[in-house]
């Protein structure tokens, strides 16, 4: 599953935004938003399923998901450290 459908599969879940495609596209844009350096396509992989269910299963309950913080903190295990804690000085 790629990064954007876990997330988006949250916000359903979450009755935060439907379709999934919608919620989709919600995901590309905080990401475009938030992290304009930075190419969507290339964050955009796929994810061990495993990896992804238990995202699904945690994070797509909640009643406030922050995608941003979800994009940095669980999802993009390949940035290094010292550019996450950058990129975390800049969200809100």
């Amino acid at each position: 599953m790629k990064r954007n459908t876990i997330l988006a599969t949250c916000l359903v879940n979450s009755k935060m935004v439907t379709p999934l495609r919608d919620a989709e596209a919600r995901v590309r844009q905080v990401f475009e938003d938030c992290f304009p350096e930075h190419v969507f396509s290339e964050w955009n992989r796929e994810v061990n399923d495993q990896v992804a269910q238990n995202i699904i299963s945690n994070v797509g309950v909640e009643s406030t998901i922050h995608v941003d913080r979800l994009i940095l903190e669980r999802l993009w295990d390949e940035l290094p450290e010292p550019t996450k804690r950058e990129l975390r000085r800049g969200l809100k």
